[in-house]
């Protein structure tokens, strides 16, 4: 195949894949129809099955784009043995930059947490996490701090939350805090990379120098 063939290929590929993203996020998998994925695209249905003969194959493409980009970042972050507040600041900085390029992420993630939780545990390892090993790290790295009564499993549900919550209540909350500024907003979503570890370094009254 030539190679402008090809470009085109890959192109029309990324177009679906784009579309579709959004489709499944507005309806759900369930209420996605491969037309419905056509007419976002711009191309007929025809040409969609050529790159996917089916919903469920175009909707396990998307999710496995998207969830193999995400574990090994949490894993990159929580599985090496490095300061607590490195952590964190590895995780906020991956994680921010992995939404702002992919934002239907999380939409993706809670389908399938309701859907097919295990499909996620089971990619969770293969993208390398290993839980047991990381709470242990962590359990360690508190002690440094004096810390010997937390459970590292809130630290990370907290992290977690405060880094993916601006990115799926953006529509309502950009026009409420920012009155509808998408690059106020914008840069908001940038400074949580700073922010997140900051608030929890304060938390845990780590002063900045350790």
């Amino acid at each position: 195949m030539e190679p402008a063939n090809i470009n085109k290929e890959q192109d029309t590929e990324n177009k679906i894949l784009t579309a579709a993203s959004k489709v499944f996020m507005i309806n759900g998998k369930a209420g996605a129809s491969m037309q419905n994925i056509a007419d976002e695209a711009g191309i007929n249905r025809t040409l969609l099955h050529y790159y996917f003969r089916s919903k469920d194959k175009l909707f396990d493409a998307i999710f496995n784009d998207l969830i193999g980009t995400m574990f090994p970042v949490i894993a990159g972050a929580f599985m090496q043995d490095i300061p607590l507040i490195r952590k964190f600041e590895i995780f906020a900085e991956s994680y921010v930059e992995l939404l702002k390029d992919k934002p239907f992420l999380p939409f993706f993630i809670f389908q399938e947490i309701l859907l097919n939780p295990d499909r996620l545990v089971g990619l969770a390892r293969q993208g390398g996490l290993d839980t047991t090993v990381a709470m242990g790290i962590m359990k360690e790295e508190l002690k440094k701090y004096g810390i010997t009564d937390m459970d590292p499993r809130h630290l990370i549900a907290n992290l977690i939350g405060m880094v993916i919550f601006p990115f799926v209540g953006r529509p309502v909350f950009e026009k409420l805090a920012f009155n509808g500024d998408v690059e106020a907003y914008n840069a908001f979503l940038e400074e949580r990379k700073k922010e997140v570890p900051r608030f929890i370094r304060m938390a845990l009254s780590v002063n900045d120098e350790r």
